[in-house]
């Protein structure tokens, strides 16, 4: 493997004072697909939860995952 894609979501809406349940409502998501988010407990990346995402959270897409590459 080559690095590993690291989901920022949970230290994004602490940071920004944000509640899950906010976003839930505000991107008409399921409690349990933020939950899963915030938790990186994520194995494929869906576009549209994305989208929804940084939409709610008026964020880019950098803010909220990050692709970390392996050390040598």
């Amino acid at each position: 493997m080559k690095g590993k894609i690291v989901i920022k979501l949970d230290e994004y809406l602490k940071k920004h004072n944000i509640s899950r349940s906010s976003v839930v409502r505000n991107g008409e998501l399921r409690y349990d697909t933020v939950l899963s988010y915030c938790r990186g407990n994520i194995v494929r990346l869906d576009t549209d939860t994305l989208a929804k995402l940084c939409s709610v959270l008026n964020c880019r897409i950098e803010d909220i995952i990050e692709f970390v590459p392996n050390k040598k």
